[in-house]
């Protein structure tokens, strides 16, 4: 029952940021996102192979059910899902310590969380907004829109992780 309750958190999650891609938009500067937070809940010792496509998936899947670009969200997803265990090891589990198959806030602590999602989320942001807009906006607007959609989507998914974090 486990494997179909994680599969239909996955289900629901996603339709929500279907639903978010499609009806709600912040303007130009702001680019909310749950993919990266996706990412964030495949388990750590998954297979890097297996992660890489599945956030492949879930990246063009919503590519294509949404009105975006083909390819924009999977390349992002997969840069997230590359770094993740990396910066899992840098920024959480300095000391190899920590046996967490899912780091969530009550076990890690919520300031390592925080640090560890918004550097997943802003790997996920540099590539998405790198390839949407390199060449036709300035590198201010760039900036500001790596930075504003990092914090928000960040914001966004702890919301949604506190708030699930007894319900898992």
């Amino acid at each position: 029952m486990n494997k179909l309750t994680d599969i239909l958190f996955f289900v629901l999650v996603f339709l929500l940021q279907v639903i978010i891609t499609d009806y709600l938009h912040l303007g130009p500067y702001v680019y909310l996102c749950l993919i990266p937070f996706l990412v964030l809940c495949i388990p750590l010792s998954r297979r890097p192979q297996a992660v890489l496509l599945a956030a492949f998936g879930m990246g063009l899947m919503l590519d294509l059910l949404s009105d975006g670009v083909a390819g924009l969200n999977a390349g992002a997803a997969v840069a997230a899902a590359a770094s993740r265990r990396i910066l899992y090891r840098t920024l959480v589990n300095r000391d190899r310590q920590d046996q967490t198959e899912v780091p969530v806030p009550a076990v890690v602590g919520l300031p390592k969380y925080l640090k560890y999602a918004a550097a997943v989320t802003a790997v996920y942001m540099v590539v998405y907004v790198l390839f949407d807009c390199i060449s036709f906006r300035p590198a201010g607007f760039i900036l500001l829109k790596i930075v504003a959609s990092t914090a928000i989507s960040t914001a966004l998914g702890l919301l949604l992780v506190l708030s699930l974090q007894n319900r898992r």
